[in-house]
């Protein structure tokens, strides 16, 4: 997937329990944070996510983007959450849901897109 990310986001604590997920920095920086450990990315750097393990990441004051390689299946969740989206707001509750049918669990709902 291409994404670019506004400036000061990213979601809750997270994992994908059936793939790794990798993240190719394009443009801007990046602060993840993955199993607690923190790591500072720029452009050029590759950030890889093994399977299962918890993550989540908070761009910088001029946003990102990146290329991301998920877990299979894991597009439709994007997709659906998109179509919420295009109407209004979507709960934290409605996007775990979603999560969950398409292997993304949610481990905190705290910082998720602010």
């Amino acid at each position: 997937m291409d994404v670019i990310h506004a400036p000061n986001i990213g979601p809750a604590e997270h994992q994908h329990p059936a793939g790794p997920e990798t993240f190719s920095i394009l443009d801007g920086d990046y602060e993840f944070f993955l199993n607690g450990e923190s790591i500072k990315a720029k452009a050029g750097d590759v950030i890889c996510v093994p399977t299962g393990a918890s993550h989540r990441f908070v761009t910088g004051h001029n946003g990102g983007h990146v290329i991301v390689i998920s877990p299979l299946n894991l597009e439709f969740y994007f997709w659906e959450v998109s179509q919420l989206l295009a109407k209004g707001d979507v709960s934290f509750e409605q996007e775990s849901e979603i999560g969950k049918k398409y292997g993304q669990i949610f481990l905190d709902g705290s910082k998720h897109w602010d």
